[in-house]
């Protein structure tokens, strides 16, 4: 089967074509892009625009709410397909679907630890790298004096008692700061989670 969508309002692909097992994308001339009013016609400008042919493609990914369908190939490239109309962009999902044979139909919401996998590692490694620091400065603060064994190089704990030096007062003003952008992040990131299409070979 073959299809064609014009899609004016996108700067990276105003037309798509699925032809021959391949996927066509990219932005031909407005002149060019009046005259297809079929996918089977000769399309001369399509060997001009960015092609995937479905035996490069591992998966497709179709998020609701978001307005791009996603296509992963080869080893670890991604190609995107910006469609800001719903309607359109499940239009093309659906075509995909039923013209790819060997492919395989999911559909699911990603848990929570795994949408935002990289906030809470992030979470708990600055809260032990702030830890690590305060206990330095707080220990600085009460008159301990650290010793650095000649010859050896500061490493990472160097680096925690430089920051341990600017004092408790600092260091948790740090912590708090990068904690709220982090907190936030997740946030946004929660509130973009929803029920993912999959294609997968």
């Amino acid at each position: 089967m073959s299809a064609f969508w014009k899609i004016q309002d996108s700067k990276s692909n105003k037309i798509i074509v699925v032809k021959d097992e391949t996927i066509y994308k990219g932005n031909p001339s407005r002149e060019e892009l009046q005259k297809v009013t079929s996918a089977d016609a000769d399309l001369p400008f399509l060997k001009n625009l960015f092609s995937l042919p479905y035996s490069y493609i591992k998966r497709i990914e179709n998020q609701a709410g978001k307005n791009k369908i996603r296509i992963f190939y080869g080893n670890d490239s991604e190609e995107e397909l910006v469609i800001k109309n719903d309607k359109v962009k499940q239009e093309v999902f659906d075509f995909l679907r039923n013209d790819m044979n060997g492919f395989h139909y999911d559909s699911k919401t990603p848990s929570i630890f795994k949408y935002i996998k990289a906030q809470l590692f992030a979470f708990f490694f600055l809260t032990l790298v702030c830890a690590w620091s305060l206990y330095y400065a707080v220990e600085l603060e009460n008159g301990v004096q650290f010793e650095m064994v000649e010859g050896s190089r500061p490493g990472i704990d160097g680096l925690l008692y430089g920051l341990g030096t600017l004092g408790s007062t600092t260091v948790g003003s740090i912590y708090i700061a990068i904690m709220v952008i982090v907190i936030l992040s997740a946030r946004k990131k929660l509130q973009s989670r929803s029920e993912i299409e999959y294609l997968i070979r």
